[in-house]
């Protein structure tokens, strides 16, 4: 644990510090401005309708360059474009089937919270107010199991699919059969729930979730209208930051923590000729 919060920080500080992540901090920007006219652009014209679907491909291009950008840089602390670009198109055929299954798994808990509906608070009329209602276990429960799922477990899983999809051979395999295949993914989700995974996305998630989130909802109270734009806008850019360094180094810690402890290819020792009696 030691070691990995060694290599958290140092991750922190190069990420900081490196003039190749103002390429990222570009990728990012441009991800997020490509989202905003996706959600905010709306089909009246054949040209609104033409931008619109442009940017639903555009979007999850722009998202898996980034994703390959950040693996890139932090295996080989440099930006090769063919690498990069190889690795989205690799990281984006390993998402799909985590998709579905999280598309299944949603569907699953959604139906399993119509078969435990909570009960209508009774509403009264009276001078005190209502005491508190019991707490209705199978929501919290449902409500528990999302975010582990779908805020822990899923992306785990998908930042350790994309480490080893972005170093394998593809030729190698596929030529290797499904044994190889499927012992890859048995790999990288082994890796993705060790303590020391959880541990560094336990951290990221500080950064890139708990951060943002006090930035924009804790309230400031402050007096006139200029001021409380210069305070929204200042919140709004560390949340982008934040949001950013956090993603980043998370990411990118991972990759390292994966490349140090993975070990080396055990050849197999030659054969020794037997001398003659």
């Amino acid at each position: 644990m030691t070691t990995t919060l060694r290599i958290w920080f140092e991750t922190l500080r190069n990420t900081l510090t490196s003039a190749r992540t103002l390429v990222l901090l570009v990728l990012y920007a441009l991800l997020l401005v490509s989202f905003y006219f996706f959600i905010s652009t709306r089909e009246a014209t054949v040209w609104q309708v033409f931008v619109t679907y442009t940017l639903l491909f555009l979007v999850p291009a722009l998202f898996f360059v980034f994703q390959a950008a950040i693996l890139d840089l932090a295996r080989q602390h440099k930006f090769a474009l063919k690498q990069v670009l190889l690795s989205a198109l690799k990281l984006f055929l390993v998402t799909i089937p985590l998709v579905l299954f999280g598309l299944f798994v949603w569907w699953l808990m959604n139906k399993l919270q119509v078969r435990f509906p909570a009960r209508p608070a009774p509403v009264v009329f009276a001078p005190t107010p209502p005491k508190p209602q019991p707490v209705h276990w199978p929501t919290m429960v449902i409500t528990t199991l999302k975010f582990v799922i779908f805020g822990v477990a899923l992306p785990l899983a998908a930042i350790h699919l994309w480490i080893e999809a972005s170093v394998c051979d593809v030729r190698a395999s596929f030529a290797g059969g499904p044994k190889t295949i499927f012992g890859a993914i048995g790999r990288a989700l082994a890796r993705a729930f060790s303590s020391e995974a959880v541990f560094v996305y336990g951290l990221g998630l500080i950064l890139f979730v708990l951060g943002p989130y006090l930035f924009l909802f804790v309230p400031i109270h402050v007096k006139g209208t200029k001021t409380d734009f210069a305070i929204f806008i200042l919140r709004l850019l560390l949340v982008f930051m934040f949001t950013f360094v956090g993603w980043v180094v998370t990411v990118s810690t991972l990759l390292r923590a994966y490349t140090t402890t993975e070990p080396a290819e055990v050849k197999a020792p030659a054969k020794v000729a037997e001398s003659p009696a």
